[in-house]
């Protein structure tokens, strides 16, 4: 019997009970309002803030699965891949049908080249969810990676046969397509890219290339003259129609374009290496080595750079430099720079 107004052990243990329950129901409150909050945040594009919000959600309620994903997605914008995988991860191990979680994790693993374990994740995907064009598409890029371009093409094609309007799936099929040097069903693949999405400047920029490998410089210069249009700051658009200039000998022209692609990219390595060449083609020397020395400073593997930078030495008499550029160029697998080296410097 209760004495003194006090509480039996049973009262007093079913009294612990509700508050307990309080205790936890405000606590998943709070972890609720922190993962709102972390929302809000990310729909704002303020992922350190949305992380932040994460954070607490998570210490909150240790087991708040969709609070560790967005945390993935958020580090994943902000390209902190590893913490993204972590994320991720926790997930999956705790809930292996999550497509998504995998398909994000895919992409991390993608971009910090751990290819084989990207190759995993989008597999599981598919075998998940054997409809998912993403992660077909994922597995396309990182096929080609791996230089895999049948199979790269593979993946596309499926990914394409469930979207009939994925643009990314067509254009780097015709990527594909042009490693293997099968230029006409390139050309046709960056079309209907094109013709999906008009406004991806990149499409036309890879069309481009590819016509002007088909000896098509007309139809290369059109191309890069709609990326430039559909784009006025896409630099390779303007180093790649300079490359065409420089092809028709218009220098003035040509050097226009280069400019303006360092202009646009002070850390793009192939328009100072092509201004050079210019440079080069109007005697100016001493200017053109100036050029590739910017190039090999960004770059310090850029075999061309060191190739052409020989060459312009030894229009000077500097003979020894240009036979240690070559030399450099041949060990960087330039085999232009071998044939200079053994015909002028053995």
């Amino acid at each position: 019997m209760a004495q003194d107004g006090g509480l039996t052990p049973e009262e007093q243990h079913f009294k612990d009970s509700i508050e307990a329950l309080n205790l936890d129901f405000e606590t998943l409150s709070r972890a609720k309002e922190a993962y709102n909050e972390g929302i809000a945040f990310f729909g704002e594009e303020k992922y350190m803030e949305a992380i932040a919000s994460f954070d607490k959600s998570v210490e909150l309620s240790p087991r708040f699965l969709n609070a560790f994903y967005n945390r993935g997605m958020a580090n994943l914008q902000l390209k902190k891949y590893e913490a993204a995988i972590k994320d991720f991860t926790t997930v999956v191990d705790s809930n292996d049908t999550k497509a998504t979680a995998y398909l994000k994790r895919g992409e991390a693993y993608t971009a910090l080249r751990k290819l084989d374990e990207a190759v995993a994740d989008y597999k599981k995907v598919i075998k998940l969810q054997p409809k998912n064009e993403n992660a077909m598409y994922g597995l396309g890029d990182v096929l080609f990676m791996k230089e895999d371009y049948q199979g790269a093409i593979d993946q596309f094609t499926l990914a394409t046969a469930i979207d009939g309007q994925f643009a990314y799936a067509y254009n780097d099929r015709g990527s594909a397509y042009r490693r293997l040097e099968r230029y006409t069903d390139a050309i046709i693949d960056y079309q209907k890219a094109a013709s999906i999405s008009p406004k991806l400047a990149f499409i036309y920029n890879n069309l481009g290339s590819t016509k002007k490998r088909t000896g098509d410089l007309v139809g290369a210069m059109a191309a890069y003259n709609k990326a430039i249009s559909v784009d006025g700051d896409f630099y390779m658009a303007y180093n790649n129609r300079g490359g065409i200039y420089l092809a028709q000998k218009k220098y003035e022209d040509a050097l226009a374009d280069f400019n303006a692609a360092i202009k646009l990219s002070a850390s793009y390595a192939p328009a100072f290496n092509n201004k050079g060449v210019v440079l080069h083609r109007q005697e100016k020397y001493k200017e053109a080595i100036a050029e590739f020395d910017k190039a090999i400073k960004i770059n310090s593997k850029y075999g061309g750079a060191y190739v052409n930078r020989g060459i312009t030495k030894e229009m000077i008499r500097d003979v020894d430099g240009g036979c240690a550029d070559w030399k450099k160029a041949e060990e960087l697998g330039e085999k232009l720079g071998k044939k200079f080296y053994i015909n002028n410097c053995d």
